[in-house]
């Protein structure tokens, strides 16, 4: 059994690779054959090992074409623009490595902070349930109160979240929706802007960038901290809490604290469907039917740990010779490439519709991008809809 399981965690961690560096393609998408493959006998253990590694991978392996192509996947909406300002420094390669360090700090601490997080998640949920829509309002109130420009936040805020409420009637699968949406925002909005500009790739520098071990560690533990609370409140994404998590700090801090935040995340996803009974992520309730208790738990954690090590290992080499592979082309051919790679996906997967909605979405993010407002405000898409649902005014 042991053998299989290994096995089977490498076939999670090839997927992982696979949804990480195709924009477009979610851990989401390769989850709907898990009742396929159930039917044929596959024992739900194996299943869990799959999908524990290939979530994991995918959350480290995804900031490649987050920072490097502006093709970003949910969670990582906002790794592109401090990630992008590095690169266009030389610092491309030290960017992807912040976020590598995040990723595998936080699981480090998820891992020694499990007892206490089993103990006090249960009846500190059962606190916040109830006030959960004005949390996230109180979320929003604060992101807007930070911008200099609040009116123009606000509007953007309101706009996506209004895109996001009337999305939901489209014609178009739930689980596909958010594809065009977020790609639209965030990852078209940017290699439309790229290609405009005619960006090139400069130089990348060889030395590392600088940054102390006590921020490193003061951004894990940040970041961390609030990738738990993030599990706690549905439509505020890891971009969101990164913003808290990071504030008076600069990019290479906002980096390390992305990559906690989405790591922990994703272990929290899982590990939710036992603790409080409902699932965080579509990755995580994939799984639901195999009964998540102490001993999953612990089969979920070590294959985290074998996962999250491999991933930061291939996430490295991989992002160094991929980095001196755009630096050898037309990178606005490479931007152009990617953007009709994208809207062919987005009407593959949801046809007209999908596409005129993403390129509405686009406007939107390149509006936010003209106008000097952090692009956060646009995950509103996500948290007004959220909001509305658990008022009881949206159904």
């Amino acid at each position: 059994m042991l053998l299989s399981i290994l096995i089977f965690t490498l076939i999670g961690i090839c997927l992982g690779i696979f949804t990480g560096l195709i924009p477009g393609i979610h851990p989401n998408t390769v989850v709907v054959i898990i009742p396929l493959l159930l039917s044929f006998g596959i024992e739900p253990l194996l299943l869990l090992s799959m999908v524990s590694a290939m979530a994991v991978t995918s959350v480290i392996i995804d900031y490649i074409p987050s920072i490097l192509l502006g093709a970003p996947e949910e969670g990582n909406e906002l790794s592109i623009l401090p990630g992008h300002k590095m690169l266009m420094q030389g610092y491309g390669y030290s960017a992807i490595k912040l976020t590598s360090i995040g990723s595998i700090g936080a699981i480090i601490t998820i891992t020694l902070t499990l007892p206490l997080i089993i103990i006090l998640l249960p009846p500190l949920y059962s606190i916040i349930n109830p006030i959960i829509p004005f949390l996230l309002i109180l979320v929003v109130v604060l992101m807007i109160l930070l911008e200099k420009k609040k009116v123009i936040a606000l509007l953007c805020f309101v706009l996506s979240g209004a895109i996001g409420t009337l999305s939901s009637k489209l014609p178009i699968n739930n689980t596909l929706i958010l594809f065009p949406l977020l790609a639209g925002l965030f990852g078209m909005s940017v290699l439309v802007l790229q290609i405009k500009q005619k960006t090139t790739v400069p130089e990348q520098s060889k030395k590392e960038i600088d940054i102390s071990n006590k921020e490193i560690k003061k951004s894990i533990l940040s970041g961390s901290l609030f990738g738990i609370i993030s599990g706690f409140l549905p439509g505020v994404g890891s971009s969101q809490m990164a913003v808290f998590s990071s504030l008076k700090r600069d990019e290479k801090s906002f980096l390390i604290s992305l990559g906690s935040i989405t790591a922990a995340n994703i272990i929290l996803s899982f590990f939710t469907i036992w603790l409080i009974g409902h699932a965080r992520s579509g990755v995580a309730k994939s799984v639901e039917f195999v009964g998540i208790n102490f001993n999953t738990s612990l089969l979920i954690l070590a294959v985290i740990l074998i996962s999250a090590g491999l991933a930061v290992f291939l996430t490295l080499r991989i992002s160094r010779h991929f980095i001196n592979f755009i630096r050898k082309i037309n990178y606005s051919k490479l931007n152009l490439s990617v953007l009709i790679f994208i809207n062919i996906i987005i009407f593959i997967m949801t046809g007209v519709i999908g596409l005129l909605l993403s390129w509405l979405c686009c406007c939107l993010g390149l509006f936010a991008n003209f106008t000097g407002v952090r692009r956060s405000h646009l995950m509103g898409v996500l948290i007004l809809p959220t909001i509305l649902f658990y008022l009881g005014i949206l159904i």
